[in-house]
């Protein structure tokens, strides 16, 4: 980052935003090399991110089911399926429902609250990680304009791992598209400030 100075900058100007803004993000290296720009939305509650995404799955299960047809089984999709759907009920229950699964050691609970308690909330869409001191904004990603492409290994996922991508792409999953940034190598701006 170019100071410390410009952080405070940008965290002072995101305290003041009300709703969502527009986050440029310029030279992103990601962990496998491929540099991007890119321009997200910051600001978006992730539990309305998931909420979405529940509806949408509710919404559309006839139609993910035909479109899925004639490329998985009918019973590993709805395993598929029905994992996908208590994944997101577990986190989008009540703090009461959570607290028993956590009484429980509930795997998705666990999980979820690790990632949480791994960082302190400066402001909506930027929070600091308590071990490596990095500065993660995050949000919706709304536009990527890749400068230095990679060729992506291929995964050898398990067929209910490509099932459950195939049904969140079908029921347009906006929490794939929830991205986090750690900078290192990148600039951000933000209501003006670069960093």
């Amino acid at each position: 980052m170019k100071n410390l100075d410009n952080v405070l900058d940008l965290i002072l100007s995101a305290k003041t935003i009300k709703g969502t803004s527009f986050v440029g993000v310029r030279n992103y290296t990601n962990a496998q090399g491929e540099v991007s720009n890119q321009t997200m939305i910051a600001g978006i509650s992730y539990e309305r991110v998931l909420l979405n995404d529940f509806n949408s799955l509710v919404e559309n299960k006839v139609e993910i089911f035909k479109a899925l047809a004639n490329k998985f089984s009918a019973e590993l999709i709805e395993k598929a399926y029905t994992e996908l759907f208590v994944s997101l009920e577990k986190r989008l229950s009540s703090e009461e429902v959570k607290e028993v699964l956590r009484r429980e050691n509930d795997a998705t609970i666990l999980r979820s609250d690790a990632q949480i308690d791994a960082y302190i909330h400066i402001t909506k869409g930027v929070k600091l990680h308590k071990d490596t001191n990095q500065i993660h904004v995050f949000g919706l990603v709304a536009k990527k304009t890749v400068l230095v492409p990679i060729e992506y290994k291929q995964t050898n996922s398990r067929e209910l791992t490509l099932c459950k991508n195939a049904i969140q792409k079908a029921a347009n999953f906006r929490q794939a598209k929830y991205r986090t940034y750690i900078f290192n190598k990148a600039e951000v701006k933000l209501q003006g400030i670069t960093i």
